[in-house]
């Protein structure tokens, strides 16, 4: 038995055994709904990552399917629209939070305020550095 794509194999092996885990924990316990669906997706996810990894055929193929242009063109597309989307969220929301300190003059979401700026330097830093990492490379 030969493993050919370690990365999906250890990833299939980690959920297997996260399922595995919550079945075997379930039987000392008993079975609730929240556990039964958790541990069924983690086998239902886990094990054809294992199998597929242990297929050269199919190893190959998701392989090449990584390696595409237009795989990594849309990976690609997808984390910036992410980040984007996560700035405009979190500017949203560091609005809304700062609103009832400036007009009610309450400190009550004073924290709640700081911690959204916090999220925001750190997103446009990050946006930043990726930027600068980009163009440097590029």
């Amino acid at each position: 038995m030969k493993i050919y794509n370690k990365k999906g194999f250890a990833t299939g092996a980690f959920l297997t055994a996260i399922g595995l885990a919550i079945f075997a924990t379930s039987i000392w316990t008993g079975f609730d709904v929240k556990g039964t669906i958790l541990m069924a997706a983690c086998l239902v996810f886990g094990v054809p990552f294992v199998m597929r990894s242990l297929s050269p055929a199919m190893s190959r193929a998701d392989k090449l399917a990584e390696l595409d242009e237009r795989s990594q063109l849309v990976k690609l597309r997808s984390k910036s629209a992410a980040l984007t989307w996560s700035q405009w969220i979190c500017l949203a929301l560091l609005i809304l939070s700062r609103l009832p300190v400036g007009v009610l003059g309450e400190e009550v979401c004073a924290a709640l305020t700081l911690a959204f700026g916090c999220m925001y330097v750190v997103l446009f830093a990050a946006e930043l550095i990726a930027l600068a990492w980009f163009e440097r490379k590029l």
